[in-house]
């Protein structure tokens, strides 16, 4: 429930990719649903996205970022197809790395939103292989407003 009108809001989710026991091969994916408590009379808009990609010390890595990302609202992916994030990643450590979407991507009350992520490349089985990708969307929640010329019918 929003506490302002909009209310700015960060959702984190984080996807391992553990190769410090067996391979990880390309293709593999990892969805985590987040879960965005609105009411039915509000609505989510998602902005932009951040990406760091962690070992298992937390610490940022350079090696083995070969990862894309998507965004599933309801049934659909938003936007339709997947995006390389290592070079988001890349570019954070650089002073960068956040990806603003050109419109927002709108979650509407009871739409589940997940997000996608999919090793492009194989990831060799070795102790030091365990990889976390850590993804901030970046949005507001908003009380939803009624369109221009709207009526009430009571």
């Amino acid at each position: 429930m929003a506490n302002q009108d909009p209310q700015p809001e960060i959702y984190t989710t984080r996807h391992t990719f553990d190769a410090s026991s067996v391979a990880v091969s390309a293709g593999t994916t990892n969805l985590v649903s987040v879960y965005t408590n609105q009411a039915n009379n509000e609505e989510v808009r998602i902005y932009g996205v951040a990406v760091r990609i962690i070992d298992e010390n937390g610490d940022s890595v350079t090696s083995l970022t070969d990862f894309a990302m998507s965004l599933q609202v309801g049934p659909n992916n938003v936007p339709s197809n997947q995006f390389d994030i290592g070079w988001l990643h890349t570019n954070l450590a650089n002073g960068g790395g956040i990806l603003m979407f050109p419109s927002p991507v709108l979650v509407l009350f009871q739409q589940p939103l997940g997000v996608v992520i999919e090793a492009k490349t194989a990831i060799a089985q070795a102790s030091d292989r365990k990889r976390t990708v850590v993804v901030d969307l970046i949005g507001e929640l908003a009380i939803q407003k009624a369109p221009p010329g709207y009526r009430n019918p009571q």
